[in-house]
């Protein structure tokens, strides 16, 4: 059931899946085909042999503009040390889905739930339990708060940053946008080799003082912005 979610050209098979995923316009496509985050680099970075995901995508598009299903653990019969023929009574699943603007998180939920439950076995019982949802969001890359944030990074890091689409999950950003109707700038500092959220994570000393400047020529930039 779990393989397939996807086919062999790494899509997501559930139905209507896709069919509020935007377009991206060429320049964009363009822009992100130069990024720094290239498949070589993230073999390097993961130690994977090859790169799997959905074909006729660069990478980076893969990861920030393009929905995904992913599956984060599995469970069932008898997992300890040695062997036992033990047919498991039980088995459990959890997975996510990183969903991009326009995606209802509550519609690809049920999309979910719907096409896990036609695929199961007659001989199965089967219990989907939705744990969170949030929809995804993106802000403008010509937004004049977008460039008040390059300019800062330039003037603190001698280089103006590269845009890119994201996809990590931070559920306030939508909630900022929809409930206060303004753009929200992420300006992050961290390395590849920071390790977020392992437990030897680290912070890079020279970025946090250059983070530190960066917002201030931020802030500065932004209020001497016109209204």
């Amino acid at each position: 059931m779990l393989a397939a979610l996807h086919d062999d050209n790494g899509r997501v098979t559930i139905p209507h899946f896709y069919d509020q995923v935007e377009v991206l316009d060429p320049a964009e496509r363009e822009r992100l085909s130069h990024s720094p985050l290239t498949a070589e680099l993230v073999q390097q970075e993961t130690g994977a042999p090859a790169l799997w995901g959905e074909m006729g995508y660069h990478v980076a598009e893969r990861i920030g503009t393009r929905p995904t299903l992913e599956v984060h653990g599995i469970r069932g019969g008898f997992i300890g040390e040695g062997q036992k023929t033990v047919i498991p009574a039980v088995a459990m699943a959890k997975v996510s889905m990183r969903l991009v603007p326009h995606q209802d998180s509550t519609e690809i939920a049920e999309l979910f739930r719907q096409h896990i439950e036609a695929i199961c076995p007659k001989t199965m019982i089967l219990t989907v339990r939705k744990l969170s949802a949030e929809n995804g969001a993106v802000v403008d890359g010509n937004h004049p708060s977008i460039e008040a944030a390059a300019q800062a990074y330039q003037l603190a890091f001698g280089q103006r940053p590269v845009l890119l689409r994201e996809g990590g999950s931070l559920p306030v950003v939508t909630m900022f946008m929809e409930i206060l109707q303004a753009p929200v700038v992420l300006m992050g500092f961290g390395l590849p080799d920071d390790h977020i959220h392992s437990p030897n994570e680290r912070y890079h000393l020279p970025n946090l003082y250059r983070g530190i400047e960066t917002a201030i020529h931020y802030y500065d930039i932004l209020g001497k912005q016109e209204k």
